[in-house]
């Protein structure tokens, strides 16, 4: 087997890059950490996402109050994703299941869990991965009523996420 190419090395490193800012962005959500979302869009990026439909940095800023103000907790594991890169640009999909809570006063809790995909075109700006242009797929979507336990094997943990730096896992990184 022969050593990779100068291209196909730089292929492989800027696949691993991007797969890294796809997870920031599924975190940046989840977190609702405005600062870490904006900063994997480039300034004139483009979002298509339903809810906002506008540029990268104004959507970070706009799902962030939302996801504050409506949601009790988000989660955005990606699992299949296609990236195919061409010098300083990219394509990919990513999938994406989205598992969230909300607390309505009068329905009490409800859990919406949607199914969908990110089509991505990246951009490599002065050695730097970000997104140019982010569509969402909605593929599947559901409501249901919280079947959430707060008993059973997690009860004793003090433990839980949150948005924001309450988070456990700002702990790691300050």
């Amino acid at each position: 087997m022969s050593a990779p190419d100068q291209p196909d090395f730089d292929a492989i490193v800027s696949r691993r890059q991007i797969a890294d800012l796809t997870m920031a962005c599924c975190r940046g959500i989840d977190r609702a950490d405005e600062a870490l979302l904006k900063s994997v869009f480039h300034e004139d990026s483009v979002v298509v996402s339903g809810v906002f439909n506008g540029s990268g940095p104004d959507f970070a800023e706009h799902i962030c109050c939302i996801l504050r103000s409506v949601f009790d907790q988000t989660f955005h594991p990606i699992a299949n994703q296609w990236i195919e890169v061409t010098g300083d640009s990219a394509i990919g999909e990513t999938y994406v299941i989205a598992v969230s809570t909300m607390t309505d006063i009068d329905k009490g809790k409800s859990e919406m869990l949607n199914g969908g995909r990110y089509l991505d075109r990246f951009e490599r700006r002065d050695g730097i991965w970000k997104i140019a242009e982010r569509t969402f797929v909605s593929d599947w979507s559901r409501v249901d009523r919280s079947s959430a336990m707060s008993d059973g094997p997690a009860a004793p943990l003090e433990l839980r996420g949150a948005m924001g730096p309450d988070d456990p896992v700002y702990g790691f990184w300050h």
